[in-house]
Protein backbone atom coordinates (compact mmCIF):
# COMPACT_ATOMS: atom_id res chain seq x y z
CA UNK A 1 0.00 0.00 0.00
CA UNK A 2 2.78 2.47 0.92
CA UNK A 3 4.61 1.77 -2.33
CA UNK A 4 1.44 2.38 -4.31
CA UNK A 5 0.47 5.60 -2.48
CA UNK A 6 4.01 6.99 -2.77
CA UNK A 7 3.86 6.79 -6.58
CA UNK A 8 1.71 9.94 -6.48
CA UNK A 9 3.91 12.54 -4.79
CA UNK A 10 0.86 14.77 -4.17
CA UNK A 11 -0.22 12.19 -1.59
CA UNK A 12 3.03 12.40 0.41
CA UNK A 13 3.21 15.20 3.00
CA UNK A 14 6.13 16.09 5.25
CA UNK A 15 6.08 17.49 8.77
CA UNK A 16 8.29 20.50 9.52
CA UNK A 17 10.22 18.21 11.87
CA UNK A 18 10.87 15.74 9.03
CA UNK A 19 12.06 18.50 6.71
CA UNK A 20 14.40 19.86 9.41
CA UNK A 21 15.89 16.39 10.09
CA UNK A 22 16.25 15.69 6.38
CA UNK A 23 18.21 18.90 5.95
CA UNK A 24 20.44 18.08 8.95
CA UNK A 25 21.12 14.56 7.64
CA UNK A 26 21.52 15.41 3.97
CA UNK A 27 18.45 13.40 2.96
CA UNK A 28 16.49 14.66 -0.03
CA UNK A 29 12.82 14.31 -0.86
CA UNK A 30 13.88 11.96 -3.66
CA UNK A 31 15.74 9.81 -1.08
CA UNK A 32 12.58 9.58 1.07
CA UNK A 33 10.42 8.66 -1.92
CA UNK A 34 12.93 5.94 -2.86
CA UNK A 35 12.72 4.53 0.68
CA UNK A 36 8.92 4.55 0.55
CA UNK A 37 8.94 2.78 -2.82
CA UNK A 38 11.68 0.22 -2.21
CA UNK A 39 12.33 -0.03 1.54
CA UNK A 40 11.06 -2.51 4.09
CA UNK A 41 8.89 -2.03 7.16
CA UNK A 42 10.98 -2.52 10.29
CA UNK A 43 9.31 -3.14 13.63
CA UNK A 44 5.64 -3.02 14.44
CA UNK A 45 2.81 -1.31 12.62
CA UNK A 46 0.82 0.54 15.28
CA UNK A 47 -2.42 2.54 15.31
CA UNK A 48 -2.02 6.29 14.94
CA UNK A 49 -3.57 8.97 17.10
CA UNK A 50 -6.68 9.24 14.97
CA UNK A 51 -9.02 6.63 13.56
CA UNK A 52 -7.82 5.46 10.15
CA UNK A 53 -4.13 6.16 10.85
CA UNK A 54 -1.31 3.60 11.04
CA UNK A 55 2.33 4.25 11.97
CA UNK A 56 5.41 2.38 10.83
CA UNK A 57 9.11 2.81 10.10
CA UNK A 58 10.38 2.06 6.62
CA UNK A 59 14.10 1.49 6.10
CA UNK A 60 16.25 1.20 3.03
CA UNK A 61 19.51 -0.65 3.57
CA UNK A 62 22.13 0.85 1.28
CA UNK A 63 25.49 -0.55 0.30
CA UNK A 64 28.46 1.62 1.29
CA UNK A 65 26.14 4.27 2.73
CA UNK A 66 24.14 4.91 5.85
CA UNK A 67 20.68 3.30 6.02
CA UNK A 68 17.75 5.69 5.71
CA UNK A 69 14.73 5.27 7.97
CA UNK A 70 11.44 7.07 7.46
CA UNK A 71 8.78 7.26 10.20
CA UNK A 72 5.54 7.20 8.23
CA UNK A 73 1.87 7.58 9.08
CA UNK A 74 -0.60 6.08 6.62
CA UNK A 75 -3.79 8.15 6.65
CA UNK A 76 -7.03 6.45 5.58
CA UNK A 77 -5.09 4.18 3.20
CA UNK A 78 -4.86 7.10 0.79
CA UNK A 79 -2.13 9.52 1.98
CA UNK A 80 1.27 9.36 3.65
CA UNK A 81 2.50 11.75 6.32
CA UNK A 82 6.25 11.71 6.94
CA UNK A 83 6.82 12.33 10.63
CA UNK A 84 10.63 12.20 10.52
CA UNK A 85 13.49 10.90 8.41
Amino acid sequence: MIRLISQDTRKVNFSEHALDRMEERGISTIDVLRVLRAGSIVGDITPGRRSGEWKCKIVEHRKKARDIGVATIVVYESRLFIKTA
